[in-house]
Order: structure tokens, then C-alpha cells, then sequence
């Protein structure tokens, strides 16, 4: 990131050589006030992040009184929210002082897994055991017997991979998420076609946002597979695509559900769910027979055009009304507005992901936008990279953690489950360490270190699987701010993580600007931030000498070193947003020489994608049903009729968190499942009815709502219950395998390693009579 910054010294003058030079800016911080007093109250200008869990980095004002929080509100001067905030984050005291917060460390014997048979222990005490243990398990089994696993949201991901390399383990990732199905799949693949992520451009790279003159909104944004106005995931916040409505952007929406984008949009296509790749291709082969792409684009900037037209002619829209239940005459409309649009982006989610061949699916839409030219121009897909080169905060890279630790002892037995695409992506497979866990094949799987990862709850598919194996697994620590039923079912050592309000910190999961966590209030008994417990432990494994710094706020000023910023200087400004430019393929500001062009093999967007073929896999995009569909299995679709999705987001909710809080859970009391009134009735079910959704794998109890909004051959499920309110006494983990959709959802990858039917399966509904 040398071009974004500049040797300096305090007015601008050349700095002597080895001082930290000083980032380059566009926005101005002067007058820009951190703190003050109000009304009896030290108000703190800062920013949200880390637990509660969430995707965004939101500005906040944070009222203390007397060392204890009275209120928050948004920030109306960060650019980044413009002072929206979502209910949870409204309700963020309620979980901050919460009674059931986990407040000191614990531990508990083996024998006790499952029991509510905590007791409390110091920090050192805590620490002595993990080292004990897993330099036991280490002896016995080798570090590679060691998994690392996180959760999503919070900051932890890019602090993870230094808990790993402390255990000198290669297995690090997402726990028990099949076909690590959240973003990964998308970002790996579109990687290879493109060289990197691009996201929409909702002026989110500007400080004066809409008001930017170099900004234009886009006139078509496809929102697909995503709900942003509820879910604001992976750094997008759903007003964005409001604001920019208001500014002329018109939308086109894919998604079996009539959400409120979808009322809104110029088409919305009701596909069946896991269809979505044929309705991209088929998109894409209509605006070439019509003559509507971008031929300069094409031309100068991509590779394999003319093999590629000749590939999507296999889809044509015929194909695609049939297979995604959609008229024909809507595809041929959206792809006409998407080739005649000055400007189309694509909001993707993570229904992506989720299908066992979503690893290709993110390529199909990525040739949409690269067939209309829709890459780095104002309202098009804009590159993603981290902001001021701070990787930690948004796309870890593995040179980050290199110096603070010996490297890992034997990197090449990471389990990736034979995967070549998952090799490629030095990831592992989620779904080979669980079968590791019950077979001990190719070497077993002892000890978990689990950070703000509620797999029985949440992202575990077969959850019925992930239970044992926990339990009988040699020892196990987790990192979590309550007793969850992951915690409650298998941990050997339970440690209490703060909240944002009570630790610093630096901004995450977005490259479009840095900003700090200021902590404005003491943690509550002895709670400590998920990088502080890392890199305390981490003294345990590697040595105090390993670890440059001294304090939590040295640790930040390390990662922050060739950024131009030290903690407190970030913190002074809240907000930091670097220089940016549109058409940086033809700058050469993506690839690493500085030549133009994208950073890919081929130095163009790659239609035609050789590392795919290297894989095993069609070079191209294509089309493939998913394992369990009225289609692919018929003789399963007798028995269990509707297609089952999953994991809709929730107002109020993130994944399996917020169920103690008392706010959230009266805007959503229940686990629900939508489904669609005529359906309901033929199986006898009324809205408000307790049913039983079950398909070969398991089932699961939930309430029935009824709409017309949803798809009549499909329902849709919620995910992440748990009843907290019950109480861990009781012996059934918090309830939380009652209500559990994923009990329905293999865990099994696609073809790739990536991707995973958690929004294509079959099934049935039963009412339950009381």
C-alpha cells in the first residue's frame, strides 16, 4: 500500500527516514470531537465491533455515567451508518449487563460435559490447564490434533490464525460450517475470475458519501440471495441500497420470498431455491444473443469471451424458466434492463453459498457484471481491498502473524479433506475434520479451541453428528460471552470474552475506511477481549519473547504499523477513510507489478478460467441440480414434497445470538417457518401452529406462519434457536436440539469442498397435535 501513504512530519514536511509515515486521507478530521460531556454523561465517539456478533462497524455515541452505559445511539457524523443503527445494537445494554454474562473463568471435569458443573478459576489457573492439556494431546497425537474454530461476525477472524499458529496446528476455520458456506465459496471463486472481491458501490468509499461528485448511483442493483435491509452482512448496510433508490437506483431481486425489496423491484424472479447458476447463465447468454454487452470492455479487459458465448448457449432462457420456475419473458426483460443500464451491481448473499455447488454460482453472476462492463466504474462492482493495507481487519493474510511465533510445525497435514480447491485456498474442510473426529482418518482430531462458535446451535450442519464427536473429544476450550448450548455440552474450560464497550480495538469486515474502539466502560468481573486471551495464552506456547508488544493497546500499534496510524491517533479520529480511484484496471492499481489489468493469471476477468480446470471442473460456469431436489431425486421428493430454505435473517438476531435478549426476542418470540397458505391448509396446518418439518435426515419443532409472500412448493425455516430461558438444568442443552433446521441439512460440501445444501433440501411438514 506504499502509494497510499507518505513519509511526513507534523506539518508536512519530509520525515527523517524510519519514522511511520502518514497515511493519506480524504477525509479532513479537524474539529472532529471525540468525546465530551452532556447532561452528566461523558459521551465516547467510537466505533461498534466484536461481540455481540455482526457483520458491520457501525458509528456509535456511547453515554457513560458513573463508569456504567446509559445508552447508545448512532453516530449521525460517521459516514459509514450516518446514524442508523439496528435494534440489536439499540439493545446492546441488555446484553452488556446482562445476568448471564460469563464474567469469570471456569472450568469443569470431563465427566461433567453436558451438566451445569462449573466452577470458578483465576485466569492463570485457566491457562495452566489449557497449556497442560493441549501439550498432552500435542505429545500424544501431534499439533494437527488440534482444531481452531470461530464463529462469524465479531472481529475474531482475523485474530484466529495467531491462536493456531500458538498451537502450531494447520487446522483453522469455521467450526463445523459444511463447505466453509458463508462467503468463502464466493470469495475464492470470483477470486479466480476477477483477482479479488469487488462489492457494490453505494459511495460507501467516500466520506461525504452521496454528496460525492465522482459518485453516481447505480441504476440497476440485483439483489440476490440477500435481504440487506434485515441482514446488513459482510459490510453492507441495507439503507445503503435505500439511499441510493431515492438517487434513481432501480432494482432486480432473486429470491423465493417477497421481501421489501422485492415489492419494490422492476422484476423479481420467484426462483425455486438452488436454481440460481442457470438463471445467471441464462442472463448471460440473453444479453449476448441480443447484442447488448460491452464489446470495448469485453475486448480490452477479458479473457475466453468467444468460448464463453458459445458455453451460456447451452442455457438459454427456456431452460432457465424451466429449471427455476420463473416466465421466460422476466429473464429476457432483466437481462435487456441489465445490458441497456449505464451502470448494474450485484448484492449477493449468502444463498450463494449455500447450495452444494455455490462455489460456482458466484462465478456465473461475477460473468453477468464483467459482460456488462460493470467493474470499477462508478455504481458498478468496485475491488475490496483492505483499507490502509490493514488485512487483519478484513481478508487475513498469512504473512500477518509470521514474527509472533514459531512457524507451524507440519503445515502440509492441514485438512482439507482432499479437495484441490480447498488446497489451493489453504483452507480446511470442516466437513473431512468432523469425519476425522468420529473415524480418527487420515489422523484424528483430539482438542478444539472454539472462539464465538455456537456450532450445536448455529452453523453446524447435522448437528446430531457434531454433538457426540464433541463430547467425546479429549479436552475442549471455549471463548464465548454466555453459556451456550455448545459450552454447556462440551467445554472443559469456559472463558468469559467482552464485549465491544468494554475493550479497544480497530474496525473490521469492511475495506472501505479504518476506524477504532474506544472502551468506555470496565469489563464486568474478569472478562477479556478475544485477542488478549490469544495472545496471553499464546505466551504459554510461543514464549513472552515471540510477542512484540506489551499491553493490548502495543498490540494494536503493531498491527497498525505501516499503516500510518497508531491506536491513539486512530482513535483521536474515529474514522479514517484512504484515497480512492474508480478504473483501477486500467491504472494498474489491482495487480501487484503495477501493470494494468485485473490481478488474475491472465491479467484479464477470466471467462474462461483455467485454475477451474486444474480443479477438475469446467472452465466455465454451469448449471448443476442440487442433490436433493424435486428434480435430482424424485423418489425422495415423494415422501418429503416441498423444498426446504434455511437461515432467513431475522430483525433482531444474529445467527444464534440475542435469544436472552428480552427486546429482541419479543420482535421475534419463537422459530418460525413461512409458509404459504394454500400449502399449509392442504396439510392441515393454520398459522400459529406447532409443526414438525422433517425429511430423511432428522426434524425439528416450529411454529407455523402462514403468507403469501413464499413460494408455494417451498418453506422457509429459521435457524440458531436456543431457549436460554430455560435454564442449563435441565438436561436438554438449552433445548437447542428441539428446534434445530439444520438437524435437516447434510454435512456434506459439493464437488469442490465448497458450498453446502443448507438452502436446497426436501422435506415435509406435520402439524403436532397437542
Amino acid at each position: 500500500m506504499s502509494e497510499k501513504l507518505e513519509k511526513q512530519g507534523p506539518q508536512g514536511a519530509a520525515a527523517p527516514e524510519g519514522d511511520v509515515p502518514v497515511a493519506r486521507t480524504q477525509d479532513d478530521p479537524t474539529g472532529r470531537v471525540c468525546q465530551w460531556e452532556e447532561d452528566g454523561c461523558t459521551v465516547l465517539r467510537t466505533n461498534a465491533r466484536t461481540g455481540p456478533g455482526c457483520h458491520d462497524n457501525c458509528g456509535v455515541l456511547m453515554y457513560v455515567r458513573d463508569g456504567v452505559l446509559e445508552k447508545i445511539e448512532g453516530d449521525p457524523e460517521n459516514p459509514y451508518n450516518q446514524g442508523r443503527l439496528c435494534p440489536r445494537c439499540l439493545a446492546f445494554k441488555e446484553m452488556l449487563y446482562h445476568e448471564d454474562r460469563l464474567k469469570y473463568p471456569l472450568k469443569r471435569a470431563k465427566e461433567d460435559r453436558g451438566k451445569n458443573a462449573f466452577t470458578r478459576i483465576s485466569w492463570d489457573e485457566a491457562y495452566d490447564i489449557i497449556e497442560r492439556e493441549m501439550k498432552a494431546v500435542i505429545d500424544e497425537y501431534g499439533n494437527e490434533a488440534i482444531w481452531v474454530t470461530q464463529g462469524t461476525g465479531r472481529d475474531i477472524n482475523g485474530y484466529g490464525p495467531l491462536m493456531a499458529q500458538y498451537l502450531g496446528t494447520p487446522n483453522y476455520g469455521t467450526g463445523f460450517l459444511s463447505g466453509i458456506a458463508c462467503y468463502g465459496p464466493r470469495i475464492f471463486s470470483t477470486a479466480l475470475k476477477s483477482g479479488g472481491l469487488f462489492v457494490c458501490d453505494y459511495s460507501q468509499f467516500f466520506p461525504d458519501r452521496y454528496d460525492d461528485p465522482r459518485w453516481e448511483a447505480p441504476e440497476y442493483i440485483l439483489v440476490w440471495g440477500n435481504n440487506p435491509v434485515v441482514a446488513n452482512s459482510d459490510g453492507t448496510l441495507g439503507h445503503w441500497v435505500v439511499e441510493s433508490m431515492k438517487r434513481g437506483s432501480k432494482l432486480i431481486v432473486m429470491d423465493p420470498t417477497l421481501t421489501w425489496l422485492a415489492g419494490k423491484a422492476d422484476v423479481w424472479f420467484q426462483l425455486r431455491p438452488g436454481t440460481d447458476a442457470a438463471l445467471a447463465l441464462a442472463l448471460c447468454d440473453q444479453i449476448i444473443k441480443d447484442d447488448l454487452y460491452d464489446h470495448e470492455f469485453v475486448s480490452c479487459w477479458c479473457y475466453g469471451f468467444d468460448e464463453f458465448a458459445e458455453h451460456v448457449s447451452q442455457y438459454p432462457v427456456s431452460f432457465a424458466a424451466e429449471t427455476c420456475g420463473v416466465p421466460e419473458d422476466l429473464i429476457v426483460e432483466a437481462a435487456r434492463k441489465i445490458g441497456r443500464a449505464k451502470s448494474c451491481c450485484l448484492q449477493w448473499g449468502v444463498a450463494m453459498d449455500h447450495t452444494s455447488e455455490g462455489f460456482i454460482t458466484g462465478m456465473a453472476c461475477f460473468d453477468l457484471m464483467a459482460l456488462t462492463g460493470n467493474f470499477e466504474n462508478p455504481g458498478g462492482m468496485l475491488a475490496a481491498d483492505p483499507a490502509f493495507g490493514m488485512s487483519v481487519t478484513w481478508s487475513p493474510r498469512g504473512s500477518v502473524w509470521d514474527e509472533c511465533s514459531e512457524p507451524i510445525p507440519h503445515p502440509e497435514r492441514k485438512n482439507h479433506g482432499g479437495y484441490k480447491a480447498l488446497e489451493a485456498m489453504n483452507g480446511i474442510s470442516p466437513d473431512a475434520l468432523l469425519e476425522a473426529m468420529e473415524t480418527g482418518e487420515p489422523y484424528p482430531i483430539k482438542a478444539m479451541f472454539m472462539m464465538q462458535n455456537n456450532a450445536i446451535a448455529c452453523m453446524g450442519a447435522q448437528p446430531q453428528r457434531i454433538l457426540p464427536a464433541l463430547q467425546k473429544m479429549e479436552f475442549n476450550v471455549v471463548v464465548d460471552l454466555f453459556l451456550t448450548p455448545t459450552a454447556l455440552a462440551c467445554a472443559d474450560v469456559l472463558l468469559p470474552a467482552a464485549c465491544f464497550a468494554e475493550r479497544i480495538g480497530i474496525t473490521g469486515h469492511q475495506p472501505y475506511a479504518l476506524g477504532a474502539i474506544a472502551q468506555a466502560v470496565e469489563p464486568l468481573g474478569e472478562c477479556k477481549s478475544d485477542q488478549r486471551i490469544i495472545y496471553e495464552l499464546g505466551d504459554r506456547f510461543a514464549g513472552r519473547d515471540h510477542r512484540p508488544w506489551d499491553s493490548e493497546q502495543d498490540f494494536y500499534d503493531y498491527l497498525l504499523r505501516s499503516t500510518g496510524f497508531t491506536y491513539d491517533s486512530l482513535k483521536e479520529r474515529a474514522w479514517a477513510y484512504p484515497e480512492f480511484e474508480y478504473k483501477k484496471y486500467e491504472k494498474g492499481l489491482l495487480r501487484p507489478d503495477g501493470t494494468p489489468g485485473f490481478a488474475t493469471s491472465t491479467g484479464r476477468y477470466n471467462f474462461y478460467c483455467a485454475e477451474m480446470a486444474y480443479f477438475g471442473f469446467s472452465p466455465f460456469a454451469t448449471y448443476e441440480e442440487p442433490p436433493e431436489s424435486p428434480v435430482s431425486a424424485p423418489e425422495l421428493a415423494e415422501k418429503y414434497p416441498l423444498v426446504l430454505t434455511t437461515g432467513a435473517r431475522k430483525w433482531g438476531f444474529f445467527h444464534s445470538e440475542h435469544r436472552q435478549s428480552p427486546s429482541m426476542r419479543r420482535l421475534h418470540p419463537e422459530p418460525e417457518f413461512l409458509v404459504h397458505p394454500e400449502t399449509a391448509a392442504a396439510y392441515g396446518i393454520a398459522d400459529g401452529d406447532w409443526c414438525t418439518i422433517s425429511n430423511n435426515l432428522g426434524s425439528a419443532r416450529l411454529r407455523a406462519h402462514t403468507t403469501v409472500r413464499i413460494r408455494k412448493d417451498t418453506v422457509s425455516a429459521d435457524h440458531g434457536w436456543w431457549f436460554p430461558e430455560r435454564g442449563p438444568e435441565d438436561g436438554t442443552l438449552f433445548g437447542t436440539l428441539e428446534s434445530n433446521i439444520n438437524q435437516l441439512v447434510p454435512m456434506r460440501p459439493g464437488k469442490s469442498g465448497l458450498g453446502a445444501s443448507y438452502k436446497s433440501q426436501l422435506c415435509r411438514i406435520d402439524k403436532i397435535e397437542e
